[in-house]
């Protein structure tokens, strides 16, 4: 391909992204509101969270064994993003509670089968000279930051109501976005397709476990941030605006990191990265749980740079490094369902337990507890792995 067509590849991934994190900044925050709005109650919200959970466990592992499979990554990608705007549309014109609740599944199951399948192609994209990952990553981040900002200024002037149209919307967008996206930039690079013997291999290697342990520990660590800072800094007296402002501060610096990723990578490994993740997952969770004054707090959040980033880059590059190229797609939705999926699942519902009987800092200790051990997990790491393919 020509040098011409590759200065788009960039680009065209970043916006690609973009369709993917438009939808997920409007989820987050305002999607449960939505569903109240309609109807649903709290149990009723989880359940369909929850059927997302194990039908992620249940067959992204396929899905992603299945794209390791073609030839042209773009299929797999156009596949999996078909159903994820089918599940953003269908929340329009569902008729009954039932579907609107399965098309709200299929579109965060869908969303948690895209960001590993398009990593793993823009990672290949990188490693062929198509693109820069780390800053075409970013995107996602910085598409994601906008959208809690404009978009959560727009809903509260016109209500929670116009939440499922935005989410169909950015979905649609990243359908039409794979019809553009460049052939050749994430392919396997002329490397045998997986066969089905091999994709049990990595579970059954337990250096690929000791990554799966880290980082699944340090990105679940999130789960009682992700699902109670807000109420709890509301309680303190916290603004809505101050609290967008902490979360925003905290996916700058995330941005900030992921930008300057390919030179991070190569002189730290993956190894040191997860043990800086696991690190600063058990400081941030500590302070935060002490309830520090708000400019500390500020401070504080910046080492989401840590908990989140390092942790991802450290999962991705050892998979760069140690899966045999076919198998990357399946290590990294192995990566995104049973460590980070199943354990944010998991930690988030006994983080619900601990927080409503003992309060929110023993729910926050138990995250730094999390990050320690994951901490411990990339130290033993670096004694196990030698640097290489985990197998041929």
């Amino acid at each position: 391909m020509s040098d011409n067509l590759k200065k788009y590849a960039g680009p065209l991934y970043a916006f690609y992204y973009g369709g993917q994190f438009i939808l997920l900044g409007i989820q987050l925050p305002f999607f449960a509101g939505w569903l109240a709005l309609n109807g649903f109650d709290a149990s009723e919200i989880g359940l369909i969270t929850g059927a997302a959970l194990i039908a992620r466990l249940l067959f992204g592992p396929l899905v992603a064994f299945w794209a390791d499979h073609q030839t042209d990554e773009r299929r797999a990608l156009r596949a999996v993003t078909f159903l994820f705007a089918l599940g953003a549309g269908g929340l329009l014109i569902a008729p009954t509670k039932i579907l609107i609740g399965a098309s709200a599944a299929l579109v965060i199951w869908t969303f948690g089968l895209l960001v590993p399948l398009t990593d793993t192609a823009v990672l290949r994209a990188d490693r062929n000279g198509w693109l820069h990952y780390g800053q075409t990553r970013a995107a996602g981040s910085f598409f994601f930051l906008s959208t809690n900002i404009i978009g959560g200024a727009i809903l509260t002037a016109t209500g929670v109501a116009a939440a499922a149209p935005a989410m169909a919307c950015a979905a649609s967008f990243a359908f039409l976005m794979t019809f553009l996206l460049p052939a050749g930039a994430g392919g396997r690079g002329g490397a045998k397709p997986v066969s089905w013997r091999e994709a049990p291999k990595l579970l059954a290697n337990p250096v690929f476990l000791i990554v799966l342990f880290s980082a699944g520990l340090t990105q679940g660590g999130h789960a009682v941030y992700y699902a109670f800072s807000f109420l709890r800094w509301e309680q303190l007296g916290y603004s809505t605006l101050v609290i967008g402002c902490l979360w925003a501060t905290g996916v700058i610096a995330e941005i900030f990191l992921l930008t300057r990723a390919r030179g991070l990578a190569k002189r730290l490994g993956p190894a040191k990265l997860l043990a800086l993740g696991g690190a600063a997952a058990a400081l941030r969770w500590t302070v935060i749980a002490l309830e520090p004054p708000l400019p500390l707090l500020f401070i504080v959040q910046t080492l989401h740079a840590g908990t989140f980033a390092c942790a991802y880059l450290g999962a991705i590059e050892f998979l760069d490094r140690a899966a045999p190229l076919r198998l990357v797609n399946t290590g990294m939705t192995l990566m995104s369902t049973t460590g980070v999926g199943a354990v944010t699942g998991l930690a988030t519902v006994a983080a619900g337990f601990v927080w409503n009987g003992a309060g929110p800092a023993p729910a926050y200790l138990m995250m730094a507890g999390m990050g320690a051990c994951a901490f411990l997990a990339a130290i033993l790491l670096m004694r196990v792995w030698d640097g290489g393919r985990l197998f041929d």
